[in-house]
């Protein structure tokens, strides 16, 4: 087979380009190039998205460099997110439920009120580490299951369809607490409540769930997989774009420009569809259609030509997309309580993160920037998690003071967060930050930077 080494100098000599011409493409020294081409030194996936999307090698040079997941980002012991054996998962039978009784006809008050209480833990998580909301939202599903128990027909219904969204940001928190072996039980147990209500946009959520476990392994192929089996339920517009929205982020992943594109495109297809109807899509199964770019309900399927999303036909602009993700959210009977509710423009976002991945830097820094200043200041997780990315595309764009100053702002929330995700995206910046130690602010900021992106939960 064909080295990393070898086929970066062969796409190199069918463009002509001298090592220095790469080099000023890429912001890596020509001296560190020719290592990378004789054997000398290894790779990063950085760098091989950089030369990848300098010499519009469509994914093959991070083909090349192989689909196992770095060491760095290869966390614990464990096998990849989305394949951890069922029997070393804790069972949503494990928790008992309390003996908590209910009155006749009190179901509806009773979902009202702690509806409202995880609305503020969510507002809490925004500020505050795993730890300040964890207890008591495991607190509410034991009292959810212990009510529903008593209660009868629909009422039953609403009770375990509150647990499942409590239990899906349950999940969401043990992830950001570096603990995927808690996250995936807590994911399995959304599931059982969603086949159990009948819920298929539950059901999905806890999914994708998953497949954000996967992505942030670094394990694409998973991403992929679980990403499209999310996209097949019967689930609202809302749902079955985000599934489309992860899938391409698991083929950015893995290096496939061509299927990522594709999955974007489909997202954008979804969301224009419900802008032009005002109304909620059909509820028929995406997983192929995101890899075939056959048109979704009568919209135009995909735009061939560059990664940055459909510029041609019935779709809307960036301002319009994000109010038909809004109207999709409303359309969705409820499946906006999935995914995020802070960034304004989700497609963009993720259409950004691609970008940034497979080695589209300054196209990468445009959208991620713009749709970052849009998130409430408010909402400290999401814009730290947002906004480490921005500082990525900065780095690999050479803009380094643009990135020093956005890993200034997020290291000044970051400590309280205590987010393993956010961890995850600052070792990259790590090995970003390195290259560039010469630079007095790196200088400065790389021993901080580090020291965060090491860091470990609290017990």
């Amino acid at each position: 087979m064909e080295s990393f080494g070898t086929r970066l100098r062969r796409y190199r000599g069918e463009r002509q380009w001298s090592l220095s011409d790469l080099a000023a493409r890429t912001h890596y020294s020509p001296g560190h190039l020719s290592k990378v081409e004789n054997g000398l030194r290894t790779p990063t996936r950085e760098l091989a998205a950089s030369c990848d999307a300098a010499l519009d090698a469509r994914g093959s040079l991070l083909a090349a460099l192989g689909a196992g997941r770095t060491d760095d980002a290869a966390r614990g012991a464990g096998g990849p997110a989305g394949s951890a054996p069922a029997a070393a998962l804790p069972d949503e039978a494990a928790l008992p439920a309390l003996p908590a009784t209910l009155s006749a006809g009190a179901a509806t008050p009773v979902v009202a009120a702690l509806t409202t209480v995880l609305d503020g833990l969510r507002t809490t998580a925004q500020s505050a580490g795993p730890g300040a909301v964890l207890e008591s939202a495991a607190a509410q599903v034991r009292a959810l299951r212990g009510m529903a128990a008593h209660a009868r027909g629909p009422e039953a219904g609403h009770l375990l369809s509150l647990a499942g969204r409590y239990a899906e940001f349950i999940a969401w928190m043990c992830q950001e607490a570096d603990d995927e072996r808690s996250a995936l039980g807590w994911a399995r147990t959304t599931a059982s409540l969603a086949r159990h209500v009948g819920s298929p946009d539950m059901e999905a959520n806890a999914v994708l769930r998953r497949s954000l476990l996967a992505l942030y392994c670094d394990d694409g192929a998973a991403t992929v997989e679980l990403a499209s089996a999310a996209a097949g339920f019967r689930a609202s517009p809302a749902t079955r774009v985000r599934a489309l929205l992860r899938l391409a982020q698991g083929h950015a992943l893995s290096g496939d420009d061509l299927r990522c594109r594709r999955a974007l495109d489909d997202a954008y297809s979804l969301l224009s569809g419900t802008a032009l109807s005002g109304t909620a899509l059909s509820g028929k199964a995406l997983s192929g259609t995101a890899l075939s770019g056959t048109a979704v309900d009568g919209v135009a399927g995909p735009v061939q030509g560059s990664l940055p999303g459909p510029a041609a036909g019935p779709v809307p602009d960036g301002a319009a997309l994000a109010a038909a993700s809004g109207a999709a959210y409303a359309a969705g009977h409820g499946s906006g309580h999935y995914g995020t509710r802070h960034v304004a423009d989700p497609a963009a976002m993720a259409r950004g993160w691609c970008l940034q991945v497979l080695g589209h830097h300054e196209e990468a820094l445009g959208l991620l920037g713009a749709e970052a200043r849009r998130i409430p200041a408010h909402a400290h997780r999401a814009r730290a998690r947002f906004e480490v990315r921005v500082a990525l595309a900065a780095l690999g764009a050479n803009d380094v003071d643009r990135a020093c100053a956005t890993l200034r702002d997020v290291l000044t929330v970051a400590p309280g967060l205590d987010s393993a995700t956010l961890r995850t995206d600052l070792r990259g910046c790590v090995r970003a930050l390195s290259r560039h130690r010469r630079h007095p602010a790196v200088a400065e900021l790389l021993p901080v930077v580090s020291r965060q992106a090491s860091r470990r939960t609290a017990a």
